[in-house]
């Protein structure tokens, strides 16, 4: 029998795994012969079904090569044409972000039956197909000769009868100097579907992005397999951009109606096209095309049709490390396996165990990688303009949402570069919105209550007083009801009313010293921090300006409150020192948005039921094909 390790000694197992590139435990040793065969010349040209074939490192899309492979000594990979060249003894592990094969989702949500996996190459191989389970690791060994142009398949699918919660991946190590040409999971099952996919990307005034973008997938497309399967569609919102002719890419002008607008737009030429799915992506993002044949595959194969996938994001300044792999909404978000190391193996198959438990009905996809079927939809984007849209779209839609390993979208910038007064009034008026609409939420007078409290706190914690002002007329922009959000869906008047305000909050370059600072309070010491808390940090204590903490910061820290308690005045600064902001405590705007704050929230609580009720139905038109037909007809 395999050897089966307990949860108490898997951690020593792991490391000597780690170490040495492949298990000393106790494995499943059979010969070549009874675990392989050798594939006809027909097979070979693709009778079997590829699941998920190998990602090699692409510098352009991902930036660290660990996502890919795990290289040992004596391996090399050779760029020109995709091959990983060993000398004797060398190992090369698959057990990366990119290469990892999750059984438990494509058995689960596919009903795949029959696992192989096919190699190439040149040379003999010591072959190990690691199995990690939530409790235990097994292990298959089988060895390879392998022939220029005689690809063999490792059999798997008794070896995984038993071991259906699993995560797979390889580990080859070279017996002699020899070559790896490609690696792919297949089956002999055919595809449940063949799905039209229609690729979206939205865009304002990011030229160089989108035409990289556009330029990479319609390379990618040519001579592809798939290429009658997919198409991209770039909707230029600021209708500034110019491509070069591309036989598999499509732009479109579009009025400036958000991100929205722009996804809304794409969904009405899919569904005039006569596509099956579709695929929302952001302009700004990289995502490697290997994650967009995987996400067509796992559609082609679902056994529900009305799953839909979630691209994992990757922060900006750590593109190993994930800002979010889907999330959940109830009132506030919680961002999933928020700072996960995509390096490290345990982080890897935790989050995919977590895809045992089935998400929970606030659970959403992002629109910076979803990629949904078109039957499912009953609502389109809601009006938001910017932030929230896509929140509401996964939730009100009932999408089976799931993530796949390999997914992954790479973010041009970090969240936090993005946060602006007019981003603070964007997120407000969503979240409220949402506390009113979506049907999942519990406790919702309350929370329409807190929801506003959490962003005014928040910000005047951050001495942020341009957004305290932004998030008054967020709330009052609710008030005004869906008639105002139909009439001001490109935002135009509110855009430009939130940069006349944005006075404070402003990145200037760096001319001079830096402020100095000032430590007085600690807010860790716990009389300190109560006091701090009860008096709105420092704004019912005397002469707070003069005597509270005065920091700096680096951006990539503006959203961490917890740093900021004691400060009467943060400098921020960039993360190359060029640039800095200074804000400083004014008590004086604190108090006149403050009382402003409260009245909103009184005049919330009295007209709470009947808010509700217009929102509500006004809903179904706010999201329908004709509404968003009618703003595309309007003139810019």
């Amino acid at each position: 029998m395999a050897g089966r390790s307990s949860g108490k000694d898997r951690g020593p197992v792991q490391d000597r795994y780690r170490a040495q590139g492949f298990c000393e435990g106790a494995v499943l040793q059979e010969n070549a012969g009874s675990v392989q065969h050798r594939l006809t010349a027909a097979d070979a040209g693709g009778t079997d079904q590829v699941l998920q074939a190998l990602v090699w490192p692409d510098p352009k899309v991902h930036p660290d090569p660990r996502l890919c492979f795990r290289l040992g000594a004596g391996v090399s990979v050779q760029t020109c044409a995709p091959a990983v060249v060993f000398e004797a003894g060398s190992v090369l592990r698959l057990d990366t972000a990119y290469n990892i094969f999750s059984w438990v989702k494509w058995r689960g949500a596919c009903d795949i039956a029959a696992l192989g996996v096919r190699i190439r190459g040149v040379g003999t191989f010591v072959v190990e197909v690691v199995a990690d389970q939530p409790e235990a690791r097994d292990v298959l060994t089988a060895n390879l000769i392998l022939a220029d142009g005689q690809p063999q398949v490792i059999d798997l699918t008794r070896w995984l009868i038993g071991r259906p919660d699993s995560v797979l991946h390889l580990s080859l190590r070279a017996v002699n100097q020899g070559r790896i040409d490609a690696v792919s999971w297949c089956t002999p099952q055919t595809p449940k579907r063949r799905p039209k996919l229609l690729l979206c990307v939205t865009t304002f005034r990011r030229e160089a992005a989108a035409t990289a973008t556009a330029i990479r997938i319609d390379a990618n497309l040519q001579g592809h397999p798939l290429a009658d399967d997919m198409h991209l569609l770039v909707v230029d919102n600021g209708r500034s951009l110019t491509l070069p002719p591309l036989a598999h890419v499509t732009l479109v002008g579009n009025r400036n109606l958000g991100g929205a607008g722009g996804f809304a737009r794409g969904l009405a030429e899919a569904v005039a096209q006569g596509y099956s799915h579709c695929l929302f992506m952001d302009d700004d993002a990289s995502v490697d095309f290997a994650s967009i044949e995987r996400t067509w595959r796992f559609l082609a194969n679902l056994t529900d049709p009305a799953t839909a996938i979630a691209g994992m994001l990757m922060r900006g300044d750590a593109p190993t490390i994930v800002w979010e792999n889907g999330a959940v909404f109830h009132g506030i978000y919680r961002p999933f396996f928020r700072d996960m190391d995509l390096t490290d193996l345990d982080d890897l198959t935790t989050a995919e165990f977590a895809g045992l438990r089935a998400p929970p009905a606030n659970f959403y996809g992002a629109f910076w990688y979803f990629a949904f079927p078109l039957a499912s939809v009953r609502h389109w984007p809601f009006p938001f303009f910017v932030r929230g849209d896509d929140v509401n779209f996964s939730i009100v839609n009932r999408f089976r949402i799931t993530t796949l390993p390999g997914v992954i979208s790479f973010q041009e910038l970090d969240f936090n570069d993005k946060d602006t007064p007019l981003v603070q009034y964007l997120n407000l008026r969503a979240d409220l919105l949402q506390v009113l609409l979506l049907p999942i939420m519990a406790g919702r007078f309350w929370r329409a209550l807190l929801v506003p409290c959490v962003h005014f706190l928040r910000m005047l914690v951050m001495c942020r007083v341009d957004s305290l002002r932004c998030l008054n007329i967020a709330v009052a922009d609710v008030f005004r009801g869906p008639q105002f959000f139909a009439a001001h869906a490109d935002l135009t008047e509110r855009r430009a009313e939130m940069a006349a305000l944005r006075q404070h909050e402003v990145w200037r370059p760096v001319a001079g010293p830096l402020p100095g600072e000032r430590r007085r309070i600690n807010p860790k010491v716990a009389w300190q921090r109560m006091v701090l808390k009860l008096s709105l940090n420092g704004l019912f204590l005397p002469f707070f300006g003069w005597w509270g903490n005065q920091i700096t910061l680096p951006r990539n820290d503006r959203k961490l409150v917890s740093n900021c308690w004691g400060a009467s005045q943060i400098t921020y600064l960039s993360p190359d020192g060029t640039q800095a902001m200074t804000l400083r405590q004014d008590k004086g705007v604190i108090w006149r948005e403050g009382l402003a704050m409260v009245w909103n929230l009184a005049r919330l609580a009295l007209r709470y039921r009947r808010l509700r009720k217009t929102w509500l139905a006004a809903f179904p038109y706010l999201t329908s094909p004709a509404f968003w037909q009618a703003q595309f007809d309007k003139e810019a």
